[in-house]
């Protein structure tokens, strides 16, 4: 199947055709195609997931096979990179295919877990959908950048950009869903219904973005997208019934706004229309039995793949006439300019390059101190020489797996921006893929989020400026890993000895080290302590200047600046703290004055430039980058690192049987206690019913007793009642008296022992209870 050689296309009556075989004359239907930006080729996608390569430059199309890709679910050309193919997969996975190796290589992106069957692209950024996601991509950095919040219980019919950055998802019940790139946080609901559209098949957009047009049953409706009103609408024929696939046809000065539309009807055949007249056009040559119909980016060729699985290619003019194409016969034929876009790209950067040189800029930053903000990233890319290596750097983001030592990032850095996120522990996991031992660097993350914010809008170049960064500006930092780099602050302290030993002797007498006053502006970056605007100008100058030494100047000119600050905050170590990570009010300007001037009357003997290296290292422009300086770190981190790695599990291990030891030790301990408890419980419940039962008894004999007794005195008395006896009577009465109050002091005293009693127990119960809690 495979064909390293180039063929002529068939030409047959006004097209070309193509229809694939192998060996044994067994066809292979073709599925998927797509054109490039330039007009230049057409690859297709077959069945068995061969990739078809056509040329159209010369008089006659020419074809070879690339490969095997797989089943492609949609093909596209890369717009910023013409060399590069996006190839959806039945896997769900989008494969990047290099045509500019010999080698077919390739890469994948993740994301999407069905597959996607629609792609389309605005400016530098990819649109990828399938039923339930849709996923935006960076195509500078291939990064998943954001991912929409769909309405999952409807199934996606389609998702796709418009040319102003408008995002519109169309879901099998009709309705639509739509964001802008710049707020994805906020999306406009759209019932077509209330526009009386039914069963809607298909949508695009025109070139300038100003309307959508959407084919559906019955008729073709358009939309203004500012507003998402019905601008018009246009009944469809009875034999069409309904317009399945839509696609507009450009051409030269209509400014974006196409009024030639091609759609396919519910009959397989090819039709067009004039949606500013609301006419369908009479074409020439009929087209039918069509399963998918693709034109090109400037309306030359239309290609289409019949029901048998061919490809037939025909030039767009020899389908229209040209009335419709040259309104009132005024506009020409246009023609194919031969240079290429990627070609003139290449040729603004290389004249940018040599118009940005040092010798320019150096008199801007002189004049007006700093460079323009919109230019900045440029200008900073320039002066490091950043080569923008997008094989290396796409060659660490494929390798990289979300670590704990990210995921420890988002939860000590929460960002509200999720784009801001993303991009942090994206570049931080890249940077752990360069450097595994920067895992130890808890410093890392404030370190780089100053510089990636000033190059948020391409990820490669950012993740380029910090590689330079660490390889340059952070020299000698890592000898002594993970404590701080005790020579750097040793030369920061000899620089603050020979230019203020006062404050010197003052942080002595304190106790306050190099550790509190100079490492936490390094490992910052001086980010925390000065403001977006001065960090920006302080850096503006450093990297001009290109001179490491020159930020360890800045920490001892930021010391020496706010000297009367520092000694009013002395009492307080904790202020001391605050004051090195609390924004001052002091202008770059300022610092860099003093520090200048250090750098000039210093001694040659305690200069940094003495100890580091001035000259920048650069980055390569072709193959992986360079390794970070091994030789700093520690050599027992470097030569035993796979031995770390192992004590670092045995670790982990032990810290979990640990807990499990202490949870099931807790547990014993906790059921012993409460056995002791109840067994004491139970211990003192007896004793209390025993006692109990030892007074009932007590109490039920003499009550006995005394009721005889009682009785006697009653009859006593009722004696006295029918005796006229007046003193015997009262007599007796008063035995009887003297009697209730000898049975009324018993039950008195019985009550008090049983009160008494009750409180002993409590108290026994408190102090067991005490104890056992001791125990615990």
């Amino acid at each position: 199947m495979y064909n390293s050689g180039w063929n002529k296309l068939i030409k047959s009556n006004d097209s070309y055709k193509y229809a694939p075989t192998n060996n044994v004359e067994k066809k292979y239907c073709l599925i998927q195609m797509s054109f490039n930006h330039d007009e230049e080729y057409l690859i297709v996608g077959d069945t068995k997931g061969y990739l078809h390569y056509i040329e159209l430059l010369g008089d006659v199309p020419c074809y070879k096979i690339l490969g095997k890709i797989g089943r492609p679910t949609f093909l596209a050309f890369n717009p910023i990179c013409t060399k590069e193919i996006l190839i959806g997969l039945d896997t769900g996975d989008i494969k990047i295919w290099k045509l500019y190796t010999d080698t077919n290589e390739f890469f994948l992106l993740f994301g999407h877990k069905l597959a996607s069957t629609y792609v389309s692209f605005y400016k530098h950024h990819c649109l990828t959908s399938s039923r339930n996601e849709v996923i935006i991509w960076d195509l500078k950095s291939y990064n998943k950048v954001h991912q929409l919040n769909v309405r999952v219980h409807n199934a996606i019919k389609k998702a796709a950009f418009s040319n102003v950055g408008h995002i519109v998802v169309l879901y099998h019940n009709d309705t639509i869903q739509a964001w802008t790139l710049r707020q994805l946080h906020k999306d406009t609901k759209i019932d077509t219904k209330i526009f009386g559209i039914r069963c809607i098949k298909d949508f695009i957009f025109t070139k300038d973005g100003r309307a959508m047009i959407m084919g559906s049953k019955g008729n073709i409706s358009i939309l203004n997208t500012y507003d998402w009103s019905l601008l018009r609408k246009l009944s469809l024929p009875n034999d069409f019934a309904e317009a399945k696939q839509l696609s507009v046809v450009p051409y030269p000065l209509d400014g974006g706004a196409n009024k030639i539309l091609a759609f396919l009807s519910s009959k397989y055949t090819l039709q067009f229309c004039d949606i500013n007249a609301l006419t369908f056009l009479e074409i020439p040559i009929s087209i039918d039995r069509i399963k998918k119909f693709v034109i090109s980016s400037a309306g030359r060729y239309i290609a289409y793949i019949d029901q048998e699985g061919c490809l037939n290619i025909m030039h767009m003019d020899k389908m229209i006439p040209k009335k419709c194409l040259q309104p009132n016969g005024l506009l020409k034929p246009y023609k194919i300019h031969a240079h290429k876009t990627s070609d003139h790209l290449e040729y603004v950067r290389q004249s940018m390059k040599q118009e940005l040189n040092m010798k320019r800029l150096m008199p801007i930053l002189k004049e007006f101190g700093e460079y323009p903000e919109k230019y900045r990233t440029l200008i900073w890319s320039t002066i490091l020489k950043l080569p923008a290596n997008k094989n290396a750097y796409i060659a660490l983001a494929s390798k990289v797996t979300r670590g704990k030592f990210a995921l420890d990032t988002l939860r000590s850095l929460p960002l509200a921006d999720k784009s801001k996120a993303s991009l942090l522990t994206m570049t931080i996991d890249c940077l752990l893929q360069w450097c595994p031992l920067l895992t130890q660097c808890l410093f890392l993350p404030n370190l780089i989020f100053p510089f990636l914010m000033t190059f948020q809008k391409d990820p490669l170049l950012s993740f380029e400026l910090i590689l330079s960064i660490l390889l340059n500006y952070c020299q000698k930092w890592f000898e002594y890993h993970p404590l701080p780099p005790l020579n750097i602050l040793g030369i920061i302290e000899n620089i603050l000895l020979e230019t203020d030993p006062t404050l010197l002797n003052i942080f002595c007498e304190h106790g306050i080290t190099s550790s509190e006053y100079a490492w936490p502006l390094l490992q910052t970056a001086m980010s925390e302590v000065l403001s977006g605007d001065e960090w920006s100008i302080l850096w503006d100058h450093l990297i001009s200047f290109q001179k490491p030494s020159l930020l360890l100047m800045c920490v001892v000119a930021y010391n020496i600046f706010l000297r009367e600050n520092i000694i009013s905050l002395l009492k307080s170590s904790e202020d001391i703290k605050a004051f090195y990570n609390t924004q001052s009010h002091i202008r770059a300007k300022d610092l860099l004055k003093i520090a200048r001037k250090l750098d000039q009357e210093i001694s040659e003997r305690i200069h940094p430039s003495r100890y580091l290296r001035d000259k920048l290292l650069q980055l390569n422009h072709n193959g992986p980058y360079p390794s970070f300086i091994s030789k700093e770190y520690p050599k027992f981190l470097t030569e035993n690192l796979t031995d770390l790695k192992k004590l670092k599990m045995r670790e982990q291990n032990l810290q979990e049987c640990n807990c499990r030891v202490a949870d099931f030790e807790k547990r014993r301990l906790h059921a012993e206690t409460e056995a002791f408890a109840k067994q004491i419980h139970e211990t003192r419940l007896n004793e209390v019913q025993k006692c109990f039962q030892k007074h009932i008894n007590n109490f039920n004999w003499k009550w006995q007793t005394l009721f005889s007794n009682t009785e006697r005195e009653k009859l006593c008395c009722h004696l006295c009642k029918n005796s006229d006896k007046k003193f015997e009577k009262k007599e007796e009465c008063n035995k009887c008296k003297i009697v209730e109050e000898i049975i009324s002091d018993y039950e008195d005293t019985n009550s008090r022992n049983y009160k008494k009693l009750q409180q002993d127990i409590t108290k026994l119960e408190y102090e067991v209870q005490n104890f056992l809690d001791s125990l615990r």
